[in-house]
């Protein structure tokens, strides 16, 4: 089959056709990170074990679904991104929920759901960003009709923007989004203390979370207000049915 061939099977199959680039490399890192890093800790008096992500359908799913944004094109990339998207945020609301049972309320300790995640998560949500921004980047440049995916990719801070070809503005709430979010894991304790405290059945002493949720809260606010924009931005389209 010729090259004419190949790009027209590919076309046919929703498969993209330009070549691999940086960005793209930094993504299988980043895949390659969340499948040999914890997704969870080890929390021994809460029976809660550390899980690495080859070990977690989670982490599977997440992979092939960036995998799925990588070589896939146009509507179809975007749609990949989505299901990395629900992926990550199950498993963060999973964390904020069960930290609220008696299994972790009980041991003294006042637990965030950023206690329990692991480095694999993270390196996944950074493999979401840099791929999302391939995506968007492809969009535009062959000029596709913004369309639905608009509202899937608003649903990262910032890309609504970036899909509109704000790219300034939207990197911009990238970017404070994602330093409130990883400044509030920061307030989480290390790892290896809870494994130490775990092999006596203790938990590390209580301390005042409330940088945490006040920086949780943050994040929360400004992934709002990037939506809000980017509504804001897309207004005359919608004010005429668009």
């Amino acid at each position: 089959m010729g090259a004419a061939g190949k790009t027209r099977l590919a076309a046919a199959l929703g498969i993209r056709s330009r070549a691999a680039s940086a960005v793209d490399l930094l993504v299988v890192v980043c895949v390659l990170a969340s499948v040999v890093s914890p997704w969870s800790i080890s929390i021994s008096p809460a029976h809660l074990a550390q899980s690495f992500g080859f070990q977690s359908p989670a982490c599977w799913l997440a992979v092939i679904a960036l995998i799925g944004a990588l070589v896939l094109e146009g509507r179809a990339s975007v749609i990949a991104l989505a299901a990395v998207e629900l992926v990550l945020s199950g498993w963060f609301a999973w964390a904020m929920w069960v930290v609220t049972t008696p299994r972790f309320a009980d041991l003294g300790f006042s637990f965030v759901g950023t206690d329990l995640m692991g480095a694999g998560w993270y390196a996944v949500a950074v493999g979401l960003l840099l791929a999302a921004g391939a995506v968007v980047k492809d969009l535009n440049d062959r000029a596709v009709p913004v369309g639905a995916d608009l509202w899937i990719l608003t649903a990262l801070p910032g890309f609504g923007l970036i899909r509109l070809g704000k790219w300034s503005r939207g990197l911009i709430w990238t970017a404070l989004f994602s330093a409130a979010f990883y400044f509030a894991s920061t307030d989480s304790p290390d790892p290896t203390q809870f494994a130490d405290y775990g092999r006596y059945g203790n938990v590390p002493p209580a301390y005042s979370r409330g940088a945490e949720w006040v920086l949780l809260a943050v994040a929360a606010l400004l992934w709002v207000a990037s939506v809000a924009a980017t509504i804001w931005q897309r207004r005359p389209r919608l004010a005429n049915g668009a």
